[in-house]
Order: structure tokens, then C-alpha cells, then sequence
């Protein structure tokens, strides 16, 4: 019932929220105007993210989840990563200045107490103390989600249906682990960005910015923490990190990619999964959609992974993986191209790969 409610909250208020943003950011003059590598082709308000984050805190504060400190960490931690997401949305921040409060917003969270202190043993089921280590490997983690989800938010309403999806498998994937404080903030997180989707789906009229895709990949690293990482059923990890499969193999893929180009890993392309679905003509509509459709099924795959012993889930999973992979190959989405990336300059005054 609290989950219901949390997740009805966010929607109803988001729902209310965001056009009221899109206002606000048109008055202001927030607006990400159409260049080289922009999907769009005129200027679009770029202050969803607001939206969202108030849609999901003001849900939680509504519902009061029983895990309190994935609260606070959202709450604290999310608004120092929209506060800094929203400087960069407006004056475009270098990317040592970004990455800084990115590590700013992580320690907040960490201080809060958010900590993969330990992890579980596949095959024993034993406990596995970090020590030392549970600091930056929760801050690795932390900036390693706002970036895979601000690095898919390159076509309008991409990052916020993965997300939708990913918060939504972790709601059952924590149940599962017994982890019952977490759903109602998952259901939070899922109900502000399907209330936020309807303005941002193509063709979008508002987007969520670096500060609304930085604050719910900050979000997703909490949740899947506190929910799942610590969780004894070690399996219960994979189902948030297999819905997440398509951002992060791509990700993967574009540090090794610029890496042969010559490229600086934080400079931009335009040869991202999304772009080249589009490329392939598919549109925009169809191109999101076919995510959508990879994220759920890896998002039922791992969630169903959850049920069985690892000995099992474990070659299911991999054999899924392959498939993915060789299919993305075969379509010509793997390959790295011979264009000269550097003639792509990065218009870091978008939100997202724009």
C-alpha cells in the first residue's frame, strides 16, 4: 500500500510539476537550442529535472519509506547533483568541474550512510567485509550510474523510460532481497519520471537536462545499494544492472571507441547506440522503443535470475548477453566508425548526449 501510494504521489505531482517547469524554464530562457549534434530543431526547455526531483522527494516525504537514510541520500545527495547538473545545464561546466560534483554529491551520499560495506558470496552465501574499500567503491558506483544515465539521454524520452523501467524492476528485485524500506522510494523514483515521460516522449517539449539524468542515476546508485548490493541474495543485484545493460554496454563501448579515434573519453560523439539506430531508420519513436524493449526483458531476465541459484542464472545470463551483443554487431551498432570524431565538437549546453 505505501508503495502504491509513493508511486501515485510522484505521478499525480510530476504530472502537475513539469508543465509548470517547462513555463518557468521558457520565461527564464532555459532553453537548449539545436547545434550540429542536437536531435531537436528548435530550443527546448531543459529543467525537467526539477520536476522530477520534487515530484520524487515530495512523494517520499509523503509516504515516508521505512529505509531513512536511502531518503536522506536522495533527498541531500540528489539535490547537491541537481544543483550542479542545473549550473551545467545553464553554463556548461568542464568536465573536471562536473566529474568534482559528481564526487561531491557521492560523499554526501556515503556520509549519509549509504555503503557497500559488504558483499555477498555467489556460491557460499557468505558475507565478505570491504573495510577500507566500501568508500570508493560506493563512490565509483555512485558516479558511474549518473553518468550511464546522463550518457542516454540522447533522444527524447530515453533516460527517462530506462529509468522508469529500472526503478520498476528494483521495487520487486528488493522485495525479493527483503530489502522492504526501499520500494516505496523505487516507487517514488519510477512515478516521477512516467509523470515527467508524456512531455519528454517525441517529440519532447521539456528535457530533464544534466540535472534531472545525473539526480536519477544517483538515484538508481542509492536504491540498488541499499536495496540489493547487500542484499544475502547476491543474484538480486543483477536485475537492476542487467535493465541497465543497454547504457552501460554502450557506455563500454564509447570509451573504447573514442579511445581508437583518438578522442578524450569525456568528449562527446554522435555515435552512440541511439544514434545509430536512428542512422539505421528506425525514427525516434521506434529507436526508444526498441530500448525499452531490450530493458525489459533483461529487466525480467533478472528478475527471474533472482529465483534460481547462481549456478543456473549465471550461464542464462551470459548466453543472454552473447545474443545481445552478436545481435547488436550483426546491425552494424558495434562498429567503430572511420569518420573524424574530432570534427564533432561536444555542445556540453545540452542535457544528456544530445
Amino acid at each position: 500500500m505505501q508503495t502504491s501510494y509513493a508511486f501515485l504521489a510522484a505521478l499525480a505531482i510530476s504530472l502537475v510539476a513539469t508543465p509548470l517547469m517547462r513555463t518557468f524554464a521558457r520565461r527564464v530562457g532555459a532553453l537548449v537550442y539545436p547545434n550540429a549534434r542536437s536531435v531537436h530543431k528548435v530550443p527546448i526547455p531543459h529543467l525537467g529535472g526539477v520536476a522530477i526531483y520534487l515530484s520524487s522527494v515530495a512523494a517520499m516525504l509523503l509516504s515516508h519509506p521505512l529505509d531513512s537514510t536511502a531518503e536522506y541520500a536522495l533527498i541531500f545527495g540528489g539535490l547537491v547533483i541537481l544543483v550542479v547538473g542545473v549550473i551545467d545545464d545553464v553554463v556548461t561546466l568542464k568536465p573536471w568541474q562536473k566529474a568534482l560534483g559528481q564526487v561531491l554529491s557521492g560523499a554526501v551520499v556515503i556520509a549519509i550512510g549509504v555503503s557497500i560495506s559488504f558483499l555477498t558470496n555467489p556460491f557460499s552465501g557468505a558475507l565478505n567485509v570491504l573495510g577500507f574499500l566500501a568508500v570508493p567503491l560506493t563512490l565509483m558506483w555512485v558516479v558511474s550510474f549518473e553518468n550511464l544515465v546522463n550518457l542516454s539521454d540522447g533522444l527524447d524520452g530515453l533516460a527517462a523510460g530506462i529509468v522508469a523501467i529500472t526503478a520498476t524492476v528494483i521495487v520487486f528485485a528488493s522485495y525479493k532481497a527483503g530489502a522492504y524500506g526501499i520500494p516505496p522510494a523505487a516507487a517514488a523514483i519510477a512515478g516521477s519520471v512516467l509523470g515527467f515521460l508524456p512531455y519528454n516522449f517525441h517529440p519532447a517539449s521539456i528535457f530533464m537536462g544534466d540535472a534531472g539524468a545525473m539526480y536519477l542515476g544517483l538515484a538508481l546508485a542509492v536504491l540498488s545499494v541499499q536495496g540489493l548490493v547487500k542484499s544475502a541474495v547476491f543474484m538480486s543485484v543483477l536485475a537492476p544492472l542487467l535493465t541497465l545493460m543497454v547504457p552501460i554496454s554502450d557506455t563500454a563501448f564509447a570509451i573504447v571507441r573514442r579511445k581508437i579515434s583518438g578522442q578524450a573519453v569525456s568528449q562527446a560523439d554522435h555515435d552512440h547506440l541511439h544514434h545509430r539506430l536512428l542512422e539505421l531508420g528506425l525514427g525516434q519513436r521506434n529507436a526508444v522503443l526498441s530500448i525499452y524493449l531490450v530493458s525489459l526483458l533483461f529487466g525480467a531476465l533478472g528478475l527471474i535470475s533472482g529465483f534460481v541459484p547462481i549456478q543456473t542464472g549465471g550461464p542464462i545470463v551470459g548466453v543472454a548477453v552473447i545474443v545481445l551483443f552478436a545481435a547488436a554487431h550483426r546491425a552494424g551498432l558495434l562498429t567503430v566508425s572511420s569518420r573524424r570524431h574530432g570534427k564533432r565538437q561536444a555542445d556540453q549546453s545540452s542535457g544528456g548526449q544530445r
